[in-house]
């Protein structure tokens, strides 16, 4: 159960950042579409989790230079769109310049601390999270909705957040058990679908004419700290697993360089940390909306593409493992001795598992044509090494060469 919570807190934490808690990304991709119809994707989501923590423990996960620079980059488009954000909320929440550079910095160092301390955090923060939503969510009044069913928006909502969120949980699906796993993911589920029903209802709300639909609607209650709190916890945990891809995609790289290879290890990943920080930081001065708008339904793209790849390769894998199986039944003993005589499937595979059949092999194998050949072979050098031949003292060359008869010996 443990193993499973952290499982869960690290997956949301990831899949959910400045666009999902400021609404925007909601917004974007769903409109004033019903709060029902985009808690559906919790649904695609959890399913997409499942595949991604089995192809972790079967080590299915693609690891190609394709596929590298697909998480790569929409890891970097997320690490932008992070800092943006989070200079745009904490610079307007309390009118000081630069806390988005601060929180960069305390990000770069839970991801130079290990893995476990992201999920400490993600542990903490998430349930902050659902807490902060809920506040706002119950102050609302119902919000009618009538738009009809669809099932494509949340399918490519889904692949938008399932791309970073399943790279990072991919890993963590060989330490988890089959049981511990589908826990993993009917937690997910239960959570998103909360959430997402909460936010949308706040989305719809707002009426879709703010750029950050959550913090317009809790400033009219008055609730604005809490929504600082959301949003920005919110930014740190994606913060933290986009910066944790990003440098280890690039620890990879340098890895193939001899010159660079020491920044590679483990002990040298804050220089690549930070390094990485240094260069993100100027380019999310493009603004955040203009990071979201452009650049997420790429993102959304790519982890269809990816969740395509994972999907075919673990098809792959169950016909593979189900021909084995089928063949190795047809392989076994089918009946009992009968009258000394024993029935086999298949007579290629008579006395498989008989112990004897090594001896019998090597009594094959000594008297196979070949091995005769091997042996002569061997024997042939051996002796020329031992007795060098000299051609015989005499004056005919035929009888040096060999050619002539020998004359025959005196007797005494």
């Amino acid at each position: 159960m443990k193993k499973a919570l952290k499982v869960t807190f690290l997956y949301i934490g990831t899949a959910i950042g400045a666009g999902f808690s400021s609404g925007k990304e909601l917004a974007l991709f769903f409109g004033a579409a019903s709060p029902l119809n985009v808690a559906l994707s919790a649904v695609f989501m959890s399913l997409l989790c499942l595949l991604f923590l089995l192809a972790g423990k079967l080590r299915l996960v693609p690891k190609g230079k394709i596929v590298g620079a697909m998480i790569f980059f929409s890891a970097g488009i997320s690490l932008v769109a992070m800092l943006a954000g989070s200079e745009f909320v904490l610079g307007n929440m309390t009118g000081i310049p630069l806390l988005g550079l601060v929180m960069a910095i305390c990000a770069g160092a839970v991801v130079a601390l290990g893995i476990e301390k992201i999920k400490l955090a993600n542990s903490v923060l998430v349930p902050l999270i659902v807490l902060s939503i809920a506040m706002i969510f119950f102050r609302l009044d119902p919000q009618p909705f009538g738009v009809p069913f669809s099932i494509l928006k949340p399918v490519a909502y889904s692949g938008l957040d399932v791309l970073l969120g399943g790279v990072v949980i991919a890993d963590e699906g060989e330490g988890l058990s089959y049981g511990e796993i589908f826990l993993s993911c009917g937690l997910i589920c239960a959570c998103l679908f909360c959430m997402l029903f909460m936010l949308q209802t706040v989305v719809l709300a707002d009426g879709l004419t703010s750029s950050m639909p959550v913090l317009s609607v809790a400033e009219r209650f008055r609730l604005k700290p809490i929504c600082g709190v959301l949003i920005a916890a919110a930014i740190f945990t994606t913060m933290v697993s986009s910066l944790k891809i990003v440098s280890d995609k690039i620890r990879a790289a340098l890895s193939h360089f001899a010159k660079l290879e020491k920044l590679s290890y483990d002990k040298n990943r804050a220089y690549v940390i930070f390094a990485a920080l240094l260069v993100a930081y100027p380019i999310s001065f493009a603004g955040f909306d203009a990071v979201v708008d452009t650049m997420y339904p790429v993102m959304s793209y790519s982890g269809i593409i990816l969740t395509a790849i994972v999907a075919i390769r673990m098809f792959i894998y169950a016909i593979c493992k189900f021909k084995l199986r089928f063949v190795s039944k047809n392989c076994k003993l089918k009946a009992a001795p009968q009258d000394g005589k024993v029935l086999y499937s298949d007579s290629v595979n008579l006395h498989r598992d008989d112990p004897r059949n090594d001896a019998r092999s090597c009594r094959r194998d000594s008297d196979s044509p070949r091995h005769h050949t091997r042996r002569r072979d061997s024997d042939s050098r051996h002796r020329s090494h031992l007795h060098t031949r000299r051609p015989l003292p005499s004056t005919c060359p035929q009888m040096a060469s060999g050619g002539c008869p020998r004359p025959p010996r005196r007797a005494l």
